[in-house]
C-alpha cells in the first residue's frame, strides 16, 4: 500500500507540471496576438498601436526682388555661384561679405540698393567676360528694384477723400493721400451705403456723393 507522502508527492508534481504547461499557453496565445497585429493584417488597422507624429508644417519664405537683383548681379562678376532664388541665404550672404571686402566696403552682408549699385559698376573678369552690356543696363536694373521697394507716392485727391470719408464717420482713416486696405474698406461702405457700384476704388459718382453730403469741398 502507497504511503500518504508519496501520493502527496505525485500530486504536486502533476499540479506543477499543469501550471509549466498554463503559462506556456499563455505565452504562446500573446505572442500570436502581437504577431497578428502587427503583421498579419491585410491593411492598415484604424487605430494603429504606434501612431507616427507629423511634422509641423513650415512656412516658405518669401522671394524678395532685390534679393534676386543682388545675386543675379553678383553671378555675373563671378562672386556668387548659387540659386538666383530672392531668398538671403548663408551663400547670398556670404558673397555679399565677399563683394564688399574685395570693394573696401563695409561687410554687412544684406542687400540694399546702394550695393546692387555698386556691384553693377564692376567689371566682369576677364575669363566670363562677354559682349558689352548697353551703358542704360546697370541704371534699368537699379531703377526697376526702386520701383518695387519704393514706399507709394501720396496723391492729394486720395488723401481729401479720406478726409471726408473720416468726416463722414466712415473712418477713422489717416489722410495720407494712399489707397490702402482700411481707405477702399470705407469706400466700399459708402458705396454700399449710397447705392453706388461697390467697387472699392475712388469715382466720379463716389466724389459727387461726398460733395452732395457736405464732406467735400472744391478744391
Amino acid at each position: 500500500m502507497p504511503k500518504l507522502a508519496d501520493i502527496g508527492a505525485v500530486l504536486y508534481a502533476g499540479l506543477r507540471r499543469r501550471g509549466v504547461l498554463a503559462g506556456a499557453v499563455l505565452l504562446a496565445v500573446g505572442a500570436a496576438f502581437v504577431a497578428n497585429a502587427l503583421f498579419l493584417q491585410p491593411r492598415p488597422h484604424p487605430a494603429p498601436l504606434f501612431a507616427a507624429r507629423s511634422a509641423p508644417e513650415r512656412p516658405v519664405p518669401e522671394s524678395d526682388p532685390l534679393v534676386r537683383a543682388v545675386q543675379e548681379a553678383l553671378a555675373r562678376t563671378g562672386v556668387y555661384a548659387g540659386a538666383i532664388d530672392g531668398l538671403a541665404g548663408p551663400q547670398t550672404r556670404e558673397a555679399i561679405e565677399s563683394f564688399e571686402k574685395a570693394a573696401g566696403r563695409a561687410t554687412s552682408g544684406e542687400a540694399s540698393v546702394d550695393l546692387l549699385a555698386a556691384i553693377l559698376s564692376e567689371p566682369k573678369p576677364a575669363e566670363t567676360a562677354g559682349p558689352t552690356p548697353p551703358p542704360s543696363a546697370a541704371g534699368d536694373a537699379i531703377a526697376d528694384v526702386a520701383r518695387e521697394t519704393a514706399a507709394p507716392v501720396s496723391d492729394p485727391l486720395v488723401a481729401s477723400v479720406q478726409s471726408a470719408l473720416a468726416l463722414s464717420a466712415y473712418g477713422p482713416l489717416n489722410a495720407d493721400g494712399v489707397v490702402g486696405p482700411d481707405t477702399r474698406e470705407a469706400i466700399m461702405r459708402f458705396q454700399r451705403d449710397h447705392n453706388l457700384p461697390v467697387t472699392g476704388e475712388i469715382s466720379d459718382g463716389l466724389v459727387i456723393e461726398l460733395r452732395a453730403a457736405g464732406a467735400m469741398h472744391d478744391s
